[in-house]
């Protein structure tokens, strides 16, 4: 048995076929009910209003929910073993398929966020459809795995990764690392050392004609910018004091000192001492300040260390932001 309707804004269904779908309404009344964004992990999620169907069948009951609105139009076509088909999609972005209880089962993004053909996306951790309902009277597959994320971590930094799929099967998932020393935790990686490494997902699914498959990701974890600091090439203490000639830089105690380094080199400014307050540090093209530099410049967020690696020869000006003529000449020689 199958089913199809159309949906037109929250609540109006339209050239209904079957019995299989059925609109509910919640139980405090209105039209819409309102669920918690399932495509966010975490606890701090809102709240979302969606237009929900009771989809029934012998195998039993599932819930389909979309976060409509009042320009919602929608045509929804169910195979009798709680497999979906959109067309005709407008004003609306997502739907997900859960159990009665509603644990998410799969969910799928819809063109006006993907840019493209429906996603698919199935939890690492999830729900599952009745049992017996199977996939649909024919052969399943998994399709194309894909892994979306962060490709540029830093070494410590934990990740989350999605996982999708192409197929109509509702396969598990196993995420794992090259890098054995990461530490995988459903799609969340905590990367421990830098350099590149492969994530790959392998899915599952024993009724899948396609069974198993595979998508990789290639990343490329930094190395910690406390590390950077640690190794940088040269490194100054920055402080600003009056000896006589007004506020000036001191670079290791020598005012208004000039540096020289090679491109490529990394120099660390230490701007962790109080002096600094009022005297925000930067690298200029020159001591006029006609232009801030900003390749090869790295600050952390307490603002205490700047790492600048010029990629090029040339001359350049450490200068107060805020007050002239306080700094000096960095010298870059070529490599």
């Amino acid at each position: 048995m199958a089913d199809s309707l159309v949906l037109t804004g929250v609540k109006d269904v339209k050239k209904h076929t079957g019995t299989e779908m059925l609109l509910t309404r919640p139980k405090r009344g209105g039209d819409t009910h309102q669920l918690k964004e399932w495509w966010k992990t975490g606890v701090n999620k809102c709240y979302v209003s969606c237009t929900v169907f009771n989809v029934t069948t012998a195998a039993g009951t599932v819930k389909l929910a979309l976060d409509t609105n009042k320009g919602t139009n929608i045509r929804i076509d169910h195979d009798g073993s709680f497999n979906f088909a959109f067309y005709g999609i407008n004003e609306v972005r997502r739907a997900a398929l859960f159990t009665e209880s509603y644990e998410l089962i799969e969910h799928y993004v819809f063109p006006s966020i993907s840019g493209g053909k429906i996603m698919t996306v199935t939890p690492a951790v999830g729900g599952s459809r009745p049992a017996g309902s199977g996939r649909g009277a024919t052969t399943t597959t998994i399709g194309t795995v894909t892994i979306t994320g962060n490709t540029s971590p830093s070494d410590g930094d934990t990740e989350t990764y999605t996982v999708s799929k192409t197929g109509d099967a509702s396969p598990s998932y196993v995420l794992t690392s090259s890098e054995a020393a990461d530490v995988i935790s459903g799609l969340d990686v905590t990367f421990n050392g830098s350099g590149p490494r492969t994530l790959t997902a392998t899915a599952t699914d024993a009724a899948a004609s396609d069974n198993p498959a595979t998508g990789t990701l290639a990343i490329n974890a930094a190395v910690l910018f406390t590390a950077r600091v640690a190794n940088a090439d040269l490194s100054f203490a920055v402080t600003v004091a009056d000896t006589g000639n007004g506020n000036k830089y001191q670079i290791d105690g020598v005012e208004q000192d000039s540096i020289s380094a090679t491109a490529g080199e990394t120099i660390h400014f230490d701007l962790s001492d109080a002096s600094l307050s009022g005297h925000p540090f930067a690298i200029y093209t020159d001591s006029n300040k006609t232009t801030t530099v900003t390749v090869g410049i790295e600050t952390d967020e307490t603002g205490n260390d700047l790492l600048f690696t010029p990629p090029i020869a040339g001359t350049f000006s450490y200068q107060c932001t805020q007050h002239a003529n306080m700094g000096g000449t960095i010298t870059i020689n070529s490599d």
